[in-house]
């Protein structure tokens, strides 16, 4: 379900980067604007990142072979870490612009039109990030809040420039460059955030401590269940893995150790929508041995 959730919202903000294009591409060649002629041929990168990030929610949602025992949701992970270097460029990218405008000793001065056309744009890519944002936070996908923050950089970007427009009309060229520079830092500093949740999430960083306190509680409040010996969990893209020890009363029998297990199990993955996998391991407790340790 999140999956395909992710695949739809995905596949809109795909329809809706065509149309940034169309209108960027019709309004340069019109207004013989190299510069929004130049913005069109960036928009169809953005249409391009995001068919790769549909191309990763796919393989991603595949279940596990013979070769991907635990499945391939790492692959999400992965792409996430390249969504943040791909923001640390574009950052870069517009450091060097906003200097070298800086540097010029006579800034280009951009139409009106130019103005007019980045305005519709602002208000068409932040439509798009809150879209994808919101799919983001009813998934948990990490690369789906990425692609949301990559539609945001954008809306940063054409919002500044309409305001650099404005001031190099009203006479003060130089604003433009100064609020390039201070948008760049911070994207810049947003794709570290992701490289550093992606990188992570591939050498099995736990979920937030928080986030585990709930599942304990959970645990422990299942009937049979005396104690919780041991809970390692690790992120594989919006999804958690995790193996449990638990301790129930040794003078159960084979299978009623295996049900209070399954319980537990059943219990965590209607909870937690997040949870993929859970492997139970199930320890004997004699009388007299304390039932509130935890791991």
């Amino acid at each position: 379900m999140t999956k395909s959730l992710a695949q739809r919202v995905v596949s809109w903000t795909i329809a809706g980067n065509l149309l940034l294009a169309f209108i960027k591409i019709i309004t340069g060649i019109s207004a013989d604007s190299s510069a929004l002629v130049a913005e069109a041929i960036h928009s169809t990168g953005d249409i391009m990142v995001s068919l790769a990030v549909l191309f990763t929610f796919r393989l991603a949602g595949k279940a596990a072979d013979e070769r991907h025992h635990f499945g391939h949701e790492k692959i999400e992970s992965f792409s996430t870490c390249l969504m943040g270097l791909l923001l640390v460029y574009i950052g870069y990218e517009l450091t060097m612009s906003a200097l070298a405008g800086l540097k010029a000793d006579s800034p280009e001065m951009p139409g009106i039109v130019a103005l007019y056309v980045t305005i519709a744009c602002i208000f068409i890519k932040e439509g798009m990030y809150r879209y994808t944002i919101s799919a983001a936070c009813k998934t948990g996908s990490r690369l789906l809040y990425a692609d949301a923050w990559h539609h945001r950089v954008d809306m940063l970007i054409l919002a500044g420039v309409s305001v650099g427009v404005a001031a190099a009309r009203m006479g003060y060229p130089a604003l433009e460059g100064i609020i390039a520079l201070t948008i760049s830092v911070l994207i810049i500093r947003l794709g570290i955030g992701f490289c550093r949740h992606g990188l992570g999430d591939l050498i099995d960083t736990a979920p937030d401590e928080a986030e585990l306190d709930r599942m304990r509680a959970l645990i422990i409040a299942q009937e049979g269940v005396l104690r919780i010996d041991c809970i390692r969990a690790r992120q594989a893209g919006s999804a958690i893995q995790l193996e449990i020890h638990i301790g129930v009363h040794a003078e159960l029998c084979v299978s009623e150790g295996h049900d209070v297990a399954k319980a537990v199990k059943s219990s965590l993955l209607s909870t937690f929508p997040q949870v993929a996998h859970v492997l139970i391991h199930v320890n004997p407790v004699k009388g007299g041995e304390s039932s509130a340790k935890k791991n």
